[in-house]
């Protein structure tokens, strides 16, 4: 995401969080019961959203940032303007490393 990219608006802000929000309840983690949910926009407006998904064999799961950024681009999208993630704790949880290598390269 570039740092040129306009602030959200109110609404974008809300629609992305409880998007972000909602996703969480998708989420497949009976090892850690940590759920994460992912929304990201698109420039063109559009919303999609990712949840974690957990293997016996960790690390070997897929986190909601990247289940989200992977169904966006497979549909087609390179350009973002603002992910929101959620998290069951507070304060909120920061992205993985693998994740951030990933908002870098997208």
């Amino acid at each position: 995401m570039a740092s040129s990219t306009p602030a959200l608006s109110a609404q974008e802000l809300q629609t992305l969080s409880s998007k972000a929000i909602a996703a969480k309840a998708t989420a497949y983690c009976p090892y850690s019961k940590f759920r994460v949910g992912a929304c990201i926009l698109t420039q063109s407006g559009e919303y999609i959203s990712g949840a974690n998904v957990e293997n016996a064999s960790y690390p070997v799961g897929t986190c909601a940032e990247r289940v989200a950024f992977g169904t966006a681009v497979v549909a087609g999208h390179r350009n973002f303007k603002a992910i929101a993630v959620a998290t069951d704790v507070k304060p909120g949880a920061s992205p993985c490393g693998m994740c951030r290598q990933l908002y870098v390269l997208i």
